[in-house]
């Protein structure tokens, strides 16, 4: 049996990079007689790995007389139960698998996949999540009330189902089986990873965590109250941070703790019940794999029914502090021996810059989407865990047409992701009603548009799968040995962004200082900047660094407010005295974690250090000032192409795979990409996207979408190579729409 491993943010299988391929099959949606052929399909459509949730909810078994709860996984009371079946044929068609036990798993089940007892609409016992005014968290999907992770009653529930599934599913898990990793619960806990601060744990259990959490981190209340300024008995009596839109988010710089001790908290919770629940389940030979929602505003997906939306009312002007949400309470970067980073993409509509679920194709603007896609992806590698196949439906009416997830694929490809799953691989269309009473509302199957469809049957869609899944099991191993040459790492600082989370304006803001700013305004707009100019750029929180890893990077750069943690200053010095290059704007920094004075960065800074370049002001919001920035330290361009495409480019020594999108509707186009002393040359359609591997200074393989089937347009797609070893110098190949070709001039 082959082993396998995963380290570097990618899988390797047998000692060689293994490109995940994956296709999200939900058992419980379908007959047990219909597993065997979607599954077989979906080997032949070019799937390595099958991933599916388990859900509580269906497995969980109440007896009609006395009300006693046992397990199903064989299929005695539900043919769709037979959980151990459905493992054995997949491990049997030699598919790997990635299982996801929950204990939530969303997959728009009620509850989330919580069964009736887990939940305090139906167990007054249960103590629900609290927003931040004290009303209850609500599922939308059916309305029912989310339980406090910490609430004993719930704990005990949740500690049982994965102790339970864990047994099932432990003798499949490898290297005895086919089960190559695990994830559990969905987007953090109850699809809250890019969520305001102020819709999460201010209930009893959660706020008895905050209290344990402080005393971790401060140790003595008198402690505490000599850093915060305070005269608290006990913990018991310190509130939780709460929304007060009219209200300075604090009037003095020990005021702002309290709003970083909240942002911490946040992370913590999501990063203690995931650890939690990995004891609970009892398989610790298997990486753990984490599904991040997008760096986006929440999307509102359109769900018969919906009833959550009065519980998460965040004021219009909050919304655009989206990122700083995301990067205060997902520090994934240390969090990397709990769980490694995953993400999903319910980001919009990229090829078309559609920001929600119903709006119309309209202009392309600054291109917001597709830039969140490839933030999401650069964040850390790793798998893209669900991308839309299909859910034309639930999401937007655009994702029957097969381009727009062959696009948004290849964009998560392009910026960095290390797999992928098709999600869904197959049109579910068997389920009860006390699983999922919602969505067949809206549509008979689950999704409504998936490659294979609900009596088994393919086309379009299918076929821009499969094109797309050969062309990575085929080179994937090889594109994963290359990396991005990249020119920049632009650091996160945690703390600024669990401030920056509650401050929209100036009007929110009383303290004699600039706003601390990570991702509104400043990573949100540098990444645009970059994506522009063909700046390849990672994104790293500067706690998580040490200073060698720092000096492994060309260059990094930072926004700076008026603290910073004291060990955070030193880590810099350090790092420019080694002979670091430092790019530094904003407002240089007087105090230290605990606002105490602490001037050790502006010093050296003042002090005029070499490897130290900084400005007043943002740079980061401003194209001119950045790039100036980065050319006075020695960057130089090495990547430009047309307007109206993007392009991003990775490289092995001289083999190079280089992905390409072009943004325009109508028209054939003419389009250059130059990297690294080569030029490709493209003529493009509407909304084409490809990959081009060149090696040795020729096109050794080709991958194109040039069919838009929602613009009706089949584009005749040419790709140039000039500077080619060939003995005419040009290298040339040409597509009527969709198609790949391989092993082209291998020697």
């Amino acid at each position: 049996m082959s082993s396998f491993e995963y380290r570097d943010g990618r899988f390797f299988k047998d000692g060689e990079p293994f490109y995940f391929v994956g296709a999200e099959y939900q058992y419980y949606r379908d007959k047990r007689s219909n597993w065997a052929s979607r599954i077989e399909k979906l080997k032949e459509g070019g799937i390595n790995v099958i991933c599916f949730y388990m859900p509580w909810r269906h497995h969980i078994v109440h007896d009609p007389v006395d009300g006693t709860i046992s397990y199903d996984f064989d299929g005695r009371t539900l043919d769709s139960r037979d959980l151990r079946t459905f493992i054995r044929l997949c491990q049997e068609k030699g598919l790997h698998m990635l299982a996801k036990p929950g204990p939530f798993v969303h997959s728009e089940l009620n509850i989330g996949g919580l069964p009736d007892v887990a939940s305090p609409s139906f167990n007054p016992e249960i103590e629900p999540v609290r927003v931040w005014d004290g009303r209850p968290l609500f599922w939308e999907y059916d309305n029912t009330q989310l339980p406090s992770p910490y609430d004993p009653t719930f704990d005990g529930l949740a500690k049982t189902w994965l102790e339970q599934v864990g047994a099932v599913i432990e003798p499949f898990c490898a290297p005895k089986g086919n089960i190559i990793a695990l994830q559990l619960l969905d987007e953090t806990i109850y699809c809250t990873s890019n969520d305001a601060p102020w819709h999460f744990a201010y209930d009893a259990p959660d706020m008895q965590a905050y209290h344990r959490f402080l005393e971790s981190r401060y140790g003595d209340i008198s402690r505490y109250n000599a850093i915060h300024g305070t005269e608290y008995k006990a913990y018991c009596f310190v509130p939780a941070f709460k929304l007060e839109p009219a209200v300075p988010v604090a009037r003095t710089r020990r005021d702002l703790l309290k709003v970083i001790d909240w942002g911490e908290f946040q992370w913590r919770i999501r990063r203690d019940i995931y650890a939690r629940y990995q004891d609970y389940l009892g398989i610790d030979r298997l990486p753990y794999l984490t599904n991040y929602a997008g760096i986006t505003p929440p999307i509102v997906e359109n769900v018969p029914d919906a009833a959550e939306g009065a519980t998460k009312d965040t004021p219009p002007e909050m919304v655009k502090l989206y990122p700083d949400w995301w990067f205060s309470q997902n520090r994934v970067d240390q969090d990397l021996d709990v769980y490694e980073y995953g993400m999903i993409s319910w980001l919009g509509v990229a090829a078309y810059n559609i920001q929600d679920a119903s709006s119309e194709p309209g202009e392309l603007g600054r291109n917001e989407v597709f830039n969140r896609y490839i933030n999401t992806a650069r964040r850390r590698r790793g798998i893209n865990i669900e991308e839309n196949w299909g859910f034309a439906k639930l999401y937007h009416p655009l994702s029957e047409f097969p381009m727009i997830p062959f696009f948004q694929t290849l964009a998560c490809v392009a910026g960095g992701c290390t797999g992928y799953v098709v999600f869904c691989g197959v049109n579910h269309g068997y389920w009860l009603d006390d699983l999922d009473r919602t969505t067949q509302k809206q549509f008979r199957t689950f999704p409504s548009h998936a490659p294979i469809g609900e009596n088994g049957e393919t086309g379009p869609m299918y076929d821009a799968m499969k094109l797309l899944n050969d062309w990575f099991v085929r080179e994937g191993a090889d594109f994963l040995k290359a990396e991005m040459d990249m020119d920049v790492c632009l650091l996160i600082v945690p703390e600024y962004a669990a401030v920056s989370a509650w401050v929209p304006d100036r009007r929110s803001w009383a303290l004699d200082h600039s706003i601390p700013r990570a991702g509104y305004g400043v990573i949100e707009e540098a990444t645009v900047i970059c994506n522009e100019n063909g700046v390849n750029y990672e994104l790293a929180e500067l706690p998580a660094l040490t200073v060698a890893q720092m000096l492994s990077k060309k260059r990094v750069a930072v926004f700076l407010s008026f603290f910073m943690d004291r060990a955070e200053q030193e880590k810099l010095v350090e790092f420019a005295r080694s002979g670091g290059t430092l790019i530094c704007s904003g407002e240089l920094p007087e105090y230290d974690g605990h606002m105490e004075p602490c001037t050790l960065l502006k010093d050296f800074i003042q002090s005029g250090s070499s490897g130290v370049h900084y400005s007043t002001g943002n740079i980061f919001n401003d194209q001119s000032a950045f790039l100036g920035n980065l050319r006075v330290t020695g960057w130089q361009p090495s990547l430009k192409c047309s307007p109206g495409l993007r392009a991003f480019v990775y490289r092995n020594g001289d083999d190079h795979f280089v992905f390409f999108f072009n943004f325009d509707r109508d028209g054939t186009h003419k389009k250059f990409i130059e990297f690294n002393g080569m030029k490709l040359d493209l003529s493009v359609g509407s909304k084409t996207c490809g990959i081009v591997r060149v090696t040795d200074r020729v096109i050794r393989s080709i991958l194109v979408k040039g069919v838009n089937e929602f613009e009706k347009v089949t584009s005749k797609v040419r790709v140039k190579l000039e500077h080619s070893r060939r003995a005419s110098g040009i290298d040339e190949w040409e597509f009527d729409g969709d198609g790949s070709r391989y092993d082209l001039h291998r020697h």
